[in-house]
């Protein structure tokens, strides 16, 4: 009886154990989290070139978000934009060399200057990332597939 309480104590242990140690980080767990660093406070508009497209972890856990650099004149600026996923359900693709101006909040991240895409303007089409409060657009839509929702 004693073997059996202890066996029962063991694998709960080690049941929960594993749980713990394999659980991936969900939404605003991450350490990262750009998208949490927005303030509507400084808000403001930006213009320039896209040189470069890149990803940055956006603080959706596994679901990185676009980030491109700006340049006007010599100054170069990263935008965080939101998450791919959002980007290509909407279909929205950047190329280097188009001309874009941004709104947005402009926060310093991991010790550097970032804006935090509220709006943008790209091929003389505007596109809206979040509320006047900064609340993103992408918030409680479909992830995409594959995500445990079925398509419909």
């Amino acid at each position: 009886m004693k073997t059996s309480i202890n066996f029962l104590l063991f694998v709960s242990f080690s049941f929960f154990l594993t749980t713990q140690v394999s659980a991936q980080p969900g939404r605003g767990m991450n350490k990262n989290d750009i998208t949490r660093s927005y303030n509507k406070a400084t808000v403001e508009t930006i213009t320039g070139v896209i040189v470069k497209i890149d990803t940055a972890q956006s603080g959706y856990g596994r679901f990185p978000g676009i980030l491109l650099t700006l340049k006007k004149n010599s100054q170069e600026t990263n935008v965080f934009v939101a998450p791919v996923w959002y980007l290509e359900q909407e279909k929205l693709l950047f190329k280097t060399g188009e001309s874009i101006a941004v709104a947005g909040s402009k926060v310093t991240f991991q010790n550097k200057p970032l804006i935090i895409t509220k709006d943008f303007e790209l091929n003389t089409k505007k596109y809206v990332m979040r509320n006047d409060d900064g609340f993103p657009v992408w918030a409680g839509k479909r992830m995409g597939p594959g995500q445990g929702r079925r398509a419909r």
